[in-house]
């Protein structure tokens, strides 16, 4: 509990994590908007005069061509510029400069320089220059344009097509002006929005850390309520799946140790019970033996005997089942039949069957061998027949049946007694579970039988079961493979 306490809080997590995420955006922001807005203004003009440029060469011979050329220029802020370049001397076709007869000489020297280049570098050629048209209006006028235009350049992109065997040379001029004071308007623009962010995200990120940490926190209460027993607990859904499933879970996990809980219970009370009648028998009748004479007969020694055997097998049954569930337990496996098992079974229950009229029938076709471990089987069939005895109706009938079916000997115990209802089967496996809830002294064994069949089984990876009906009785079987076919008439 004192290292999580160090940790940070799920609300302090998205708290922090969305103001790291608000400040990586806003780092972003200033980057594009301030650093790198040059170059993108840059870029982005340099394209779109090569863009102009390509699509007036395209359209040199189109009868709509001086509509397009203002077109161009008033929508993107350029000059275009056509010459005839068929015999090498440039005359100009369209022209939009003001300023080209009077400086003349100025101009055509770069518009010579561009048509070279381009000569030189397949027809296409885009650069940068200073702005001689804001230079020479500066000396030839009494004012002085602003500082931006005296430091913009002159971005022009040359391009040398031809149509109806002449040559021409398109050029595109665009003014990049220095973005000086777009870019300190941005900067306040971005001062004003980084807190305005700052304010949101912090709202944002407390809202939301509230909105999911809260009903977590209220699970974590009543989840360290589970720990003091208190089961009768409802984990109510969420805001979000992971919540809600995890409450369901929980919800779940509440009622099963609230299951296991009413189990122990019964389990320690039932062992007490069954633990203080045979001792209590032992003790009394040592007594009497003790203190009355001629009370020191057989029967009553047989009666100490036959007590002091059921506490050891209660005992014994315990330990098997603590080594069976632990996985400590000694497994001999070997072949052997296993009708001739269950023959020997029934030998024990030959005083049972002769003083209290119990019927005990086997049933089977032919003797099947298996690969198992002959003690642990025993104790299979020896439970199962004594729950069957246990529960048994009015005609104290108990059919064991063993069948082959494919490759596999089914063995059944049937008894028909009050049966077992469809929503306690799944729970009878369970120690010392009682389906009535009436603890009552078993007629044989120590009624912990069915939770050592389960352990026994399950550690051949058996599948068992139990098919009942309330009124009609009881069918408990298992399936086991066996080492040869039996291959005869009546195998299914």
């Amino acid at each position: 509990m004192k290292h999580s306490n160090k940790k940070l809080s799920l609300r302090a997590y998205l708290s922090l994590s969305f103001l790291i995420f608000s400040a990586v955006l806003i780092i972003i922001m200033w980057l594009f908007q301030t650093v790198f807005f040059d170059g993108f203004y840059s870029a982005i003009k340099t394209v779109q005069a090569k863009n102009c440029a390509q699509s007036v060469a395209h359209n040199i011979d189109d009868d709509d061509l001086d509509s397009m050329l203002k077109e161009i220029e008033e929508q993107n802020n350029m000059d275009v510029s056509i010459y005839d370049a068929t015999t090498g001397m440039l005359t100009p076709l369209y022209t939009p400069h003001e300023f080209l007869s009077t400086h003349s000489l100025i101009n055509m020297s770069s518009v010579y320089q561009l048509y070279q280049a381009c000569l030189e570098n397949g027809g296409v050629v885009t650069q940068k220059s200073q702005n001689q048209q804001n230079a020479l209006l500066f000396n030839n006028h009494d004012f002085a344009p602003p500082l931006e235009k005296q430091q913009s350049e002159l971005l022009s992109c040359a391009i040398i097509t031809e149509a109806y065997s002449s040559q021409y040379l398109v050029i595109v001029e665009s003014d990049i002006s220095p973005v000086t004071s777009t870019v300190e308007t941005l900067k306040v623009q971005l001062y004003i929005i980084t807190l305005i962010m700052i304010v949101i995200s912090i709202f944002i990120a407390v809202v939301t850390a509230h909105y999911l940490s809260k009903p977590m926190n209220e699970t974590n209460k009543k989840a360290k309520q589970l720990a003091n027993q208190n089961y009768d607990l409802a984990f109510y859904g969420g805001n979000y799946r992971e919540l809600c499933e995890l409450n369901d879970t929980l919800t779940y996990s509440a009622q099963e140790l609230k299951k296991v809980d009413e189990l122990r219970r019964e389990l320690i009370a039932n062992i007490s019970h069954d633990l203080r009648t045979p001792l209590t028998m032992i003790t009394g009748y040592s007594e009497v033996m003790r203190d009355i004479p001629g009370e020191n007969s057989p029967q009553n020694i047989q009666i100490v005997i036959d007590e002091a055997n059921r506490l050891s097998q209660l005992v014994n049954d315990l330990l098997d089942i603590s080594k069976l569930e632990s996985g400590t337990a000694t497994i001999n496996n070997s072949v052997f039949c296993l009708t001739d098992c269950i023959k020997d079974i029934f030998k024990r229950y030959t005083k049972l069957i002769e003083q209290d009229g119990y019927v005990i029938e086997f049933e089977h076709d032919c003797d099947v061998y298996i690969n198992a471990d002959s003690l642990r089987i025993s104790q299979v069939m020896y439970n199962l027949i004594n729950n069957a005895i246990n529960y048994s109706g009015e005609d104290k009938t108990v059919i064991v049946r063993q069948t082959v079916q494919n490759y596999r000997v089914k063995v059944e115990v049937i008894d028909h007694g009050v049966g077992i209802e469809e929503d306690k089967l799944p729970y009878i496996w369970d120690r010392y579970y009682k389906v009535d809830k009436e603890h009552k002294r078993a007629l044989v064994g120590t009624g912990l039988g069915l939770s050592i069949v389960k352990n026994i089984l399950n550690q051949y990876d058996s599948h068992y079961g139990v098919i009942s009906k309330t009124g009609v009785g009881s069918d408990f079987w298992f399936l086991l493979p066996i080492c040869t076919p039996v291959i005869n008439d009546f195998d299914v």
